[in-house]
């Protein structure tokens, strides 16, 4: 049985999210990010936002989630790049377009993973919305936090990591 390798919560990783964001907003939106200093922890986190886009990592050994959060606002701000000046930004429009987010920046992300043979299964997004609403992940593991700054509002992608029992295994 081939071993896969073991996904650290490190600052590749987190150079990885943050070349993934910048590309995906500057080519989507033509919108300038600027990453934060991301932290780390394990256990429950609680992430607030308006717009969330969730997408599982699936591995062999490996399962997690990668969470983008959004300010209604955000989405407000940047989709008239996309969409033009005239078009009022309605709850469904955000929605879609962190969807649609979410899934290019977790493609990029999977792209870099794979070149270093992870072997990341392709992913569905969720969208969960509602004002203030807070995303409570519980998991077994760790994750990692990346805030990043558009036009002065805080956005943050959140990836936690848990190994399968399978993992825990020696072969």
């Amino acid at each position: 049985m081939k071993r896969e390798l073991q996904l650290a919560l490190d600052d590749k990783l987190s150079q990885e999210i943050c070349e993934a964001v910048t590309v995906a907003m500057q080519n989507t939106f033509g919108a300038e990010v600027k990453p934060g200093k991301h932290e780390m922890g394990s256990g429950i986190v609680s992430l607030v936002g308006d717009v969330s886009g969730i997408i599982g990592m699936v591995q062999e050994e490996l399962e997690g989630t990668l969470t983008l959060c959004f300010t209604f606002e955000t989405m407000r701000d940047i989709l008239p790049s996309v969409l033009g000046k005239d078009v009022a930004i309605t709850h469904e429009l955000a929605v879609d377009a962190v969807g649609e987010i979410t899934n290019m920046i977790f493609g990029h992300v999977k792209t870099a993973l794979n070149r270093r043979g992870f072997e990341l299964k392709l992913g569905i997004p969720s969208v969960v919305t509602g004002r203030g609403h807070f995303l409570s992940h519980f998991h077994r593991g760790h994750y990692m936090i990346v805030p990043f700054y558009l036009q002065g509002q805080l956005f943050q992608v959140h990836v936690a990591i848990h190994r399968t029992p399978a993992s825990d295994q020696t072969t």
